[in-house]
């Protein structure tokens, strides 16, 4: 029988380019459509300032969460420059 020895960092590795990387670029995907779909709703409902409000929360959640993913995005390679890992 051929056993295969497998490596624990190069199957880590693995999951994080085939599945996180992936994941990550999903999310970050919705977040700006979710954003361009306020920015829509802002634009086409101007003169209606309930639904202009709607927009406008559309627009402030869109930007928080893209600054949340980025600033993940931008964080997670300095720590990881730090510590080490497989992550290189």
């Amino acid at each position: 029988m051929n056993a295969k020895i497998i490596n624990g960092e190069a199957v880590f590795q693995g999951v994080i380019t085939q599945i996180f990387n992936p994941l990550y670029q999903l999310i970050t995907a919705l977040a700006v459509v979710y954003f361009l779909f306020g920015v829509a709703k802002f634009i086409y409902d101007i003169n209606n300032p309930e639904k202009k409000t709607d927009g406008k929360n559309h627009l402030l959640w869109g930007l928080f969460g893209l600054f949340i993913i980025l600033s993940l995005g931008g964080i997670l390679p300095f720590f990881i420059s730090i510590f080490g890992g497989a992550f290189k």
